[in-house]
């Protein structure tokens, strides 16, 4: 356990961050993982971890189930589950997801709310918001939950482009009323100019330190498969993946690559209902 513990200060001190669950990149769906995050202008994302008012594009009931382990370390595995429900009304998610090891262990529970609506301009505006409760637990040390509001939108300002914006801990939460939680600004532009291609571009800006510029792009080489490649730049880094798309069911795989600490996979599992 202490080799687990000087990896992950190794870890921390070579990423530079606070805290390596906020640098976490390894979130939100292999697909995300594959487009290097750009995702903020992505519609109808089941995760929508980059923004909330992507669930306002889901038309079907769909479960996903993903797994990733950050340079192949077991004590940096991460895993998450979400359901997204379309209603007439409203698209309402839930999700579950935990990351760490046996000494430290960081767990998210979240409830979401997205809605779209036609303007004048008849192009969706979609808005979505997410209450997530964010848990720590740390041997020795004890525990610590505090919920975070996150909040987004995505507009299409022509069929075949769409602006994303979204904030996350906008409610300013802090752990035991002391260190602030990361709060998180990102724009995004998604461009589509067939159903077989996508090229998206973000832009993260977390308080205190320099932005991500991400950039992911997806072509769906056959009526089946999709090829991504992506890259961002803090930390900076590749990906790369792939999604396999057979009836009801949805396989998405991708790796990233980090300049200095190396290769980590993501898996995730999708089922529409």
């Amino acid at each position: 356990m202490l080799k687990q513990v000087h990896i992950w200060l190794l870890v921390v001190a070579t990423l530079g961050w606070a805290g390596i669950t906020h640098a976490q990149t390894l979130e939100g769906g292999a697909r995300a993982v594959a487009l290097a995050g750009a995702t903020t202008a992505l519609s109808a994302e089941v995760w929508a971890h980059a923004n909330p008012a992507s669930w306002a594009g889901c038309q079907r009931p769909m479960l996903s189930f993903m797994v990733s382990q950050a340079y192949g370390l077991e004590a940096l595995r991460l895993g998450a589950v979400t359901y997204v429900h379309p209603t007439s009304p409203a698209t309402f998610a839930l999700g579950v997801r935990t990351f760490g090891f046996e000494d430290f262990r960081e767990t998210h529970l979240w409830l979401g709310l997205a809605k779209a609506f036609y303007p004048a301009s008849r192009r969706p505006l979609r808005l979505g918001l997410s209450l997530r409760y964010q848990h720590v637990a740390l041997t020795r040390y004890g525990s610590a939950g505090v919920v975070g509001i996150w909040g987004g939108l995505q507009a299409e300002v022509f069929p075949w482009l769409a602006l994303g914006l979204a904030a996350t801990n906008v409610n300013a939460p802090r752990w035991a009323g002391r260190e602030a939680l990361p709060q998180t600004l990102a724009i995004g532009l998604a461009y589509q100019p067939s159903n077989r291609f996508q090229l998206l571009l973000d832009v993260l800006q977390t308080m205190r330190f320099a932005p991500d510029f991400r950039v992911g792009i997806e072509v769906w080489a056959l009526p089946v498969l999709a090829l991504r490649a992506g890259s961002g730049s803090l930390p900076e880094r590749f990906t790369a993946g792939f999604g396999i798309a057979l009836g009801a069911l949805e396989a998405d795989i991708a790796a990233e690559h980090h300049a200095q600490l190396g290769w980590s996979p993501a898996l995730s599992l999708s089922l529409r209902l």
